[in-house]
């Protein structure tokens, strides 16, 4: 994903998210409803994305993406500015936080 300036991809959560973490852009089709359609509107909202038309419209709209640089650069800045640093290690400190609080009022955790 590095060495790449754009991602063609159905909007699910990890490639969502690992798009994200690498600052690249995403021209994303056929979201399922839920999760997927609600990723690609967010992605769509900050600009990180574009909804891809069928056919030769989608194609035309590839085309004029990767030769607009000014926008491809722009569309990589918002993925990075939507993307977490560190996620992992934040989940990890609150779960540990969750943890020593059910330790101390004597929960047991299931």
């Amino acid at each position: 994903m590095h060495v790449s300036d754009l991602i063609i991809t159905k909007p699910g959560g990890l490639t969502t998210s690992e798009s994200l973490a690498c600052g690249l852009p995403m021209a994303v089709f056929k979201a399922f409803p839920g999760q997927e359609a609600q990723n690609a509107d967010f992605l769509v909202d900050k600009n990180a994305a574009i909804v891809l038309e069928k056919g030769a419209k989608g194609a035309k709209q590839i085309e004029n993406l990767l030769s607009d640089e000014n926008l491809l650069e722009q569309m990589k800045e918002n993925c990075k500015n939507c993307s977490r640093t560190n996620a992992t290690e934040r989940i990890y400190s609150l779960m540990n936080d969750i943890v020593k609080t059910y330790k101390k009022s004597n929960f047991s955790i299931p």
